[in-house]
């Protein structure tokens, strides 16, 4: 697999993504035991992009490891700032083919979030969601691919995670990630 970023050297935060891709891998049965550790090994030695990319290339979400890559300019595309949804006594809704950026931030009191992820475009393999609600539903609709991580969310004041999705049907799909605190009786609702 060759691109025109091949040779751009790589730093931790690369090489990190690139560990998570292994571990989702090793976990949902592409990987033995000795591959993984193999695997990892020149993770960690890698230099480069090209390196990076030699050792995950036959997985499926190979063609996610970097989603900043230069574009035909050659000028890498500038990290992008989290987007910041707000619910105040208001319902906001995302569903259809919407463009998910790799950073949410959803702040409210009162309101309902009802994200719907089934048909969106997913511009990285992982998206985090930053939730600092308050008496508010956030609602999460995933795909058959998609993966939810949501033990970091923090629960006060009779607020509950619900999570009727259960694993993905099909392994290497988009992760999303949600952290933060559910305060004054918050739901988060995850469903497939």
């Amino acid at each position: 697999m060759s691109a025109s970023d091949d040779d751009v050297r790589v730093g931790t935060p690369e090489r990190e993504r690139a560990i998570g891709f292994l571990n989702d891998a090793f976990s949902t049965g592409y990987l033995d035991i000795p591959e993984f550790e193999e695997r990892s090994g020149i993770v960690y030695g890698a230099r480069t992009r090209g390196d990076l990319r030699g050792v995950v290339a036959d997985l499926p979400n190979a063609a996610m490891l970097f989603p900043d890559a230069p574009a035909a300019t050659g000028v890498p595309a500038a990290p992008t700032a989290p987007t910041t949804l707000s619910s105040d006594w208001e319902t906001v809704r995302r569903k259809g083919s919407w463009q998910v950026p790799p950073r949410l931030i959803l702040t409210g009191s009162m309101g309902t979030f009802d994200l719907d992820f089934r048909q969106a475009v997913f511009t990285t393999p992982t998206i985090e969601i930053e939730v600092q609600v308050s008496a508010t539903n956030v609602k999460l609709r995933l795909g058959p691919d998609h993966e939810v991580r949501a033990d970091e969310v923090v629960k006060s004041g009779w607020s509950s995670t619900k999570d009727k999705a259960g694993p993905p049907a099909r392994p290497g799909g988009p992760i999303v990630v949600v952290r933060g605190s559910l305060a004054a009786a918050s739901g988060l609702i995850i469903k497939r």
